[in-house]
């Protein structure tokens, strides 16, 4: 009995690093960026869901908030794996340009709040 308590202490012990490899780190904070007195903020704190929030710059008030993608999660997957956070915000004429660790990029117009992806090259 003990022999079989010391062989599987042995396997676990063996297989712990292993398993912590797929932890996933925090993802680096994103600066905000701030345009007409608006501050434009991707929080990443869920890696299921993409989001940028406006707020007015001297209140710190939340205007609106929008997604701009979501992550499916293959069920039979690690979760934390499969999450994608926003990595980059930057102005370019009217738009709130955003770009995720998988180097997809989207375009917001910030009159309509429409959310187009777009290839990163003429982006950024």
């Amino acid at each position: 009995m003990i022999r079989c308590f010391c062989i599987v202490l042995v396997i676990a012990l063996a297989l712990l690093p292993i398993a912590s490899m797929g932890k996933r780190t925090a993802p680096k904070p994103v600066p905000p960026v701030t345009q007409n007195g608006i501050r434009y903020s991707a929080p990443n704190d869920n890696g299921r869901v993409a989001l940028v929030i406006a707020s007015d710059a001297k209140t710190g008030n939340e205007l609106w908030r929008l997604t701009i993608f979501e992550t499916k999660i293959a069920p039979f997957l690690e979760e934390d794996v499969q999450w994608v956070f926003i990595t980059r915000l930057a102005f370019k004429e009217n738009s709130l340009l955003v770009q995720d660790e998988k180097s997809r990029c989207y375009k917001i117009d910030l009159t309509t709040r429409q959310v187009v992806k777009k290839n990163c090259y003429f982006l950024f």
